[in-house]
């Protein structure tokens, strides 16, 4: 017998679309669960940890703490066990998560919340609090796993990029502009619009890298523009209908390398270990990329009031160095200059270089 078709139509609805009463029926359960984990912290701490949803978070916030669990087991005779609660609202990427429950010990659905949700109440058993970016003690640096895509996921990203790309030699560029927040949330993010870029100002340096021999994947959910060059090395893989969600990771995960002004996308690479060419960026100690050798070249920070340029040292001491908000700019006085065209081709040159050991 289904039991909600025996409920009033208006009682059934809110069963359906609130999930409140498989909730009722699973609590019991979910509180022995919570209780067990209680029992046996002299033994093994369990944690519950909450996967973002933005893009960029729900990579790298959910590999350093992969990455923590895995570091605390090599050194503490008492294990951490941390399980994975995968909300599944609305994931930015659907193959980063089924990839995450692939490695990870995960739980999802009213289970996952109702696991979530009480050991919130408890401070030892939930790292979602500890949630962060940063890899603050240097884990990228050290010989642990990487997440593993499966012998069939491996095998069609190999036959695209051999079809795309024999040589191999591959560059992932991306650039932050605001169509894909504004898509996505609906919300004003104009605050921070001084994060992007301008595509066509990237043209000559993709260009340049497919001159040298790379394949230049142009990345992206949703773009403002097109980017508009006609070699046949650079692809426009953002707007040509080539992309897919598991390109965007796998593409990412084996790029020779990837250039960014730095956004969401740049975690992939950064979680694979690929090397990382951060430009025209203004935020200039985003700490989120410090954990692994990444060369910077950052946005122009200048005087308004005669144009010249701001020192590190002085950008550091105007306390503008990391700032989030354009109105700081403003605030103290200054403007910031996208690099050049020919700038970013300098940028792409000396990154192409440094990975070559030339």
């Amino acid at each position: 017998m289904n039991l909600k078709s025996k409920l009033p139509q208006r009682l059934r609805q809110f069963v359906e679309i609130d999930g409140k009463l498989p909730k009722l029926l699973l609590l019991p359960f979910a509180l022995v669960t919570i209780g067990f984990f209680i029992l046996i912290k002299p033994v093994a701490t369990i944690q519950i940890f909450n996967l973002w949803e933005r893009f960029g978070h729900l990579v790298t916030n959910t590999d350093v703490r992969r990455l923590k669990t895995l570091d605390h087991n090599q050194s503490h005779k008492k294990k951490l066990i941390t399980i994975y609660y995968n909300p599944e609202k609305r994931p930015s990427n659907t193959y980063m998560n089924s990839l995450w429950q692939q490695n990870l010990p995960s739980v999802r659905g009213h289970w996952g919340w109702l696991l979530n949700d009480i050991s919130s109440h408890f401070k030892f058993m939930n790292s979602s609090n500890l949630s962060t970016d940063i890899d603050f003690d240097g884990l990228y640096k050290k010989s642990y796993p990487l997440p593993k895509f499966s012998d069939e996921d491996n095998l069609a990203g190999q036959n695209f990029i051999n079809k795309i790309c024999p040589s191999g030699k591959f560059v992932c560029l991306i650039v932050r502009d605001a169509a894909y927040l504004s898509a996505r949330s609906g919300k004003d993010w104009s605050y921070h619009n001084f994060r992007d870029s301008k595509i066509d100002s990237f043209i000559s340096a993709a260009e340049k890298l497919a001159e040298m021999g790379y394949t230049v994947f142009r990345m992206g959910a949703v773009v403002e523009k097109p980017l508009a060059s006609s070699h046949p090395n650079v692809i426009d893989y953002a707007t040509n209908g080539m992309r897919t969600e598991f390109l965007d990771i796998y593409l990412g995960a084996h790029c020779t390398f990837c250039v960014s002004n730095s956004n969401g996308f740049d975690a992939v690479p950064r979680i694979f270990k690929r090397p990382l060419l951060i430009c025209d960026e203004a935020i200039y100690f985003e700490s989120s990329h410090l954990a692994l050798h990444t060369v910077h070249y950052p946005k122009i920070i200048r005087e308004q009031s005669n144009e010249s340029q701001l020192s590190l040292r002085e950008t550091i001491n105007r306390g503008i160095a990391n700032s989030h908000q354009s109105a700081n700019f403003e605030d103290a006085g200054v403007e910031i200059r996208d690099l050049s065209s020919e700038e970013l081709v300098e940028a792409v040159t000396e990154m192409a270089q440094r990975v070559e050991g030339t």
